[in-house]
C-alpha cells in the first residue's frame, strides 16, 4: 500500500486548494471525496450558481465581516490574503470581476469555471471516489484513513477538509 505525503478527507473547495497547495509543492496527495457526483459539488451552488470567489479587500477589512470569531482567520488571511485568491484564480484562466460590495465573481457568472479551475489546480492528486470511515491512529498521531469501501490510504500527514452541511 502506498504511503503518500499528504491524505485529504474531502474534494469540496477546502480539498481542492489544498491538493493543489501541496501538489505545487512537490507532495504526492490523495484526495478522498465521498459524492458519487464528483469533487467540487457545492461550488455549483454558491452565490445562486455564479460562485462568489472572495471580496475585494485587504484582511484587515474582510476581517470585519466575518461573524464569529475572525480571530481564527487572522494568520490565513494574512498568508493568503483575497488578493492572492483572485491571482490564483486569474492565473488558473478564470478571469474575475467585482460587483457591489466588493464581491468578486468569475467574469462568466459560472461557478462550474470556479470547479474547473479548481480541478486543473488540484490535476496531479490522485482523486479517489469513495468517503472516509475512519482514521488511522498510531502512538497518537493521525497515520491514516480507511475508506467506507474498506480501502487504507497511510500518509505522512492528514488533512480532513469536509466542509459543513449547506444543502
Amino acid at each position: 500500500m502506498p504511503l503518500d505525503d499528504l491524505v485529504i478527507v474531502g474534494g469540496g473547495a477546502a480539498g481542492l486548494m489544498a491538493a493543489g497547495a501541496a501538489c505545487a509543492r512537490g507532495a504526492s496527495v490523495t484526495v478522498l471525496e465521498h459524492n458519487p457526483k464528483g469533487p467540487g459539488q457545492k461550488l455549483l451552488i454558491t452565490g445562486k450558481g455564479r460562485c462568489n470567489v472572495t471580496n475585494d479587500c485587504d484582511p484587515r477589512e474582510f476581517l470585519r465581516y466575518v461573524r464569529r470569531n475572525p480571530r481564527f482567520l487572522y494568520s490565513c488571511l494574512y498568508a493568503f490574503p483575497p488578493s492572492a485568491a483572485m491571482e490564483l484564480f486569474e492565473s488558473l484562466g478564470v478571469p474575475l470581476k467585482t460587483e457591489r460590495g466588493r464581491r468578486v465573481f468569475p467574469v462568466s457568472d459560472r461557478a462550474e469555471d470556479i470547479r474547473a479551475a479548481l480541478l486543473r489546480y488540484a490535476a496531479g492528486a490522485n482523486i479517489v471516489m469513495d468517503g472516509a470511515k475512519s482514521l488511522v491512529l498510531e502512538e497518537g498521531r493521525c497515520t491514516g484513513v480507511v475508506t467506507k469501501g474498506g480501502r487504507r490510504f497511510l500518509a505522512d500527514g492528514v488533512l480532513v477538509a469536509t466542509g459543513g452541511v449547506s444543502y
